[in-house]
């Protein structure tokens, strides 16, 4: 499965030659900091994080213990990301025919918010246990009372993993056995929710 394939080749992309950092491109920047974060990138020392320090091209953002992140992407894509958190900015095109964003998640709690816009721009998240195509949308995903789970507040999703493919609409949610199997469909609760957006500093 796609998913698994990228995980088996992550390894070997942290140690590939990359360009240098003047040569990347600034693709966003944080908007707010609770705890320590940093950005990693193969060659360089590690980027401590802090508002309004940028984010790049092939960042692998990182939190730590009880830390909470928040970036603006461009295009207005919001990026929230929980404690103990790896996400890579793979790629980020917001012109041309088919402009869209590649983000790879390694662990941990995020959340992603994507403007409305008549012609949405595709969005593919990529986690350990599922892969999420989303437009224009609002939508949670990470361990959440002890299971993988994916939460849509505004929008639609489309999870794919291992063990099957289901679509969320609004207000819906999923959890992920650890086999990869999709449990049911279901209404999340005002509770649920809470703590769901708690784990990554967002109400």
């Amino acid at each position: 499965m796609a998913d698994r394939r990228h995980l088996l080749l992550a390894p070997a992309l942290l140690v590939l030659p990359r360009p240098a950092l003047s040569q990347r491109i600034r693709v966003g920047e944080v908007t707010a900091l609770t705890g320590a974060a940093a950005a990693l990138f193969s060659g360089e020392a590690p980027r401590p994080l802090a508002p309004d320090a940028p984010v790049l091209m092939e960042d692998l953002l990182t939190t730590g213990p009880a830390a909470r992140l928040a970036c603006r992407l461009d295009g207005g894509l919001e990026l929230r990301m929980g404690e103990n958190a790896a996400l890579r900015v793979d790629a980020l095109a917001l012109r041309g025919p088919r402009p869209g964003t590649s983000l790879r998640g390694f662990g941990g709690a995020l959340l992603l918010d994507i403007p409305r816009s008549e012609r949405p721009a595709p969005v593919d998240v990529t986690l350990p246990w599922a892969h999420i195509g989303v437009r224009g949308t609002r939508f949670f995903a990470g361990v959440l009372d002890g299971v993988q789970a994916v939460f849509v507040a505004r929008g639609r999703v489309e999870v794919r993993t291992a063990g099957g493919t289901v679509p969320l609409g609004e207000g819906q949610g999923v959890d992920v056995a650890p086999n990869g199997a999709p449990g049911p469909v279901r209404e999340w609760g005002a509770p649920r929710i809470a703590r769901a957006l708690a784990l990554v500093g967002a109400t």
